[in-house]
């Protein structure tokens, strides 16, 4: 797999769930491929971030 094949699977894997097929290749890319692996946790890390600040808006919107 080629690492924009990659990225694109990595960056779809948070919005839907991969095929088998999709989630071995992935996963065999990011075991031999640092800057992928390493893009696929700053997604990661991206999102539980945005999720948490849009959870912390909406419960507290005296704050706004």
């Amino acid at each position: 797999m080629m690492c924009e094949n990659a990225t694109k699977l990595a960056s779809d894997e948070l919005d839907r769930g991969l095929s088998i097929r999709e989630t071995v290749g992935l996963r065999l890319h990011l075991m031999k491929c640092g800057a992928c692996s390493g893009f696929a946790k700053q997604i990661g890390v991206l999102r539980k971030a945005t999720r948490r600040y849009v959870a912390t808006d909406a419960s507290d919107p005296g704050e706004r």
